[in-house]
């Protein structure tokens, strides 16, 4: 059975939930374009999926990432390991509104997060492990296989029982702690938990997959891996004392992720600290013209561009012709793209191009990454 915490909330894990409630009530009406927007999602599916892939020891930094992506390098392991979780991530956005968060839901991650794998693959693809099996340097060592399907079934009833909002919280933080312990599967149990929580926020709404509100959960536990490891270990005591301390810590994360993100849904923050200073730093190493450069530049301010918007842009007057080959040229090179298929109002592109590393270059230096964009070797 899983126990929830007797003693009254302290006064600071009272305070988190109370501002998570509020952030969860709160109606983003930002200001952000929702092609931008989309692309800053974009991001976030990438910073989530590498996050936690190097929780589990995957080497690839940011940077790396975005540039064998750019590329076309997708078919070492490391990126396959990346590219399925972002491949899960879709699939929860697309499915979790309509779809119960059970057996099959879990299963169906598992499988996505193992597949095509070998080092970080798992035979039982989908399926709990049918062995028993120990954790590297934990003093905790998981139920007995025999165990396990009886284990998901309660946690799975205990994930979808009706409580109040304030337990919600809660339930979503010892789940995390509930489904490490029981390690279901033979690989793949972080990778997968850590799904699982994006699901259980997205359900409860704090988390909205096509609205201005994202956060990258995994950030609480990447910049500070062994901090994670070390909270779960207290709360594998099962004491009133270890499962509170886990609560605050995965709560404090969460809130602390989610303010900081709030910042995305207005323009003026994504265009002055994010989209122009990449733009400019690109243009100063040469990679854009100037002209490209102050046409992305307009583009930004505007949100959308149309061929009339930037014909003054050029030295001299220049003809329709001149303009529509310079858009078509952007387009082609990833920096422009339509608004909706086939249109002529266009914004900006930074998904897949030199803009990308830029972008998070920026998110960095406003701390909205839990990792360096070229760290090598994490936090421990």
């Amino acid at each position: 059975m899983i126990k929830t915490p007797q003693p009254q909330y302290n006064s600071k894990l009272t305070d988190i939930i109370i501002q998570l409630e509020h952030l969860r009530g709160h109606s983003v009406s930002g200001s952000t374009n929702r092609q931008i927007f989309v692309q800053l999602k974009n991001l976030f599916h990438i910073i989530e999926a590498l996050s936690s892939a190097r929780i589990e020891g995957n080497h690839t930094t940011l940077a790396g990432f975005v540039e064998k992506r750019a590329a076309g390098q997708r078919e070492d392991e490391s990126m396959r390991e990346i590219l399925n979780l972002m491949q899960a991530l879709d699939f929860i956005d697309e499915h979790i509104a309509t779809t119960l968060i059970d057996h099959d839901f879990v299963l169906e991650l598992h499988r996505i997060v193992v597949k095509n794998l070998l080092r970080e693959g798992d035979d039982r693809s989908g399926s709990f492990r049918n062995k028993d099996v120990s954790i590297a340097n934990a003093t905790h060592t998981p139920p007995s296989h025999y165990d396990v399907a009886d284990l998901m079934r309660e946690l799975f009833e205990y994930i979808n029982n009706e409580t109040n909002s304030r337990d919600e919280l809660l339930k979503i933080a010892l789940s995390h702690h509930r489904f490490v312990w029981a390690h279901p599967f033979g690989n793949g149990n972080g990778r997968t938990v850590r799904l699982l929580t994006y699901a259980m926020l997205c359900k409860k709404g704090y988390i909205e997959p096509n609205a201005l509100r994202l956060f990258n959960p995994t950030a609480v536990f990447a910049g500070g891996r062994r901090k994670y490891y070390n909270m779960l270990e207290r709360a594998d005591k099962g004491d009133d004392e270890g499962l509170l301390a886990w609560c605050e810590y995965f709560l404090s994360g969460i809130k602390n992720e989610a303010e900081k993100t709030l910042k995305l849904a207005d323009s003026n923050f994504v265009n002055n600290k994010l989209l122009l200073p990449a733009i400019n730093r690109l243009n100063t190493s040469g990679v854009l013209t100037a002209l490209e450069s102050n046409i992305l530049e307009r583009t930004v301010r505007k949100n959308t561009i149309k061929a009339a918007d930037i014909a003054n842009l050029w030295d001299k007057a220049v003809g329709p012709s001149a303009v529509a080959n310079q858009i078509k040229k952007m387009r082609d090179a990833g920096y422009l793209v339509a608004e909706k298929p086939g249109g002529r109002e266009y914004s900006v592109s930074f998904i897949d191009n030199k803009l990308t590393r830029l972008v998070l270059d920026q998110m960095e230096i406003e701390k909205l990454l839990p990792i360096r964009v070229d760290d090598l070797a994490g936090k421990s």
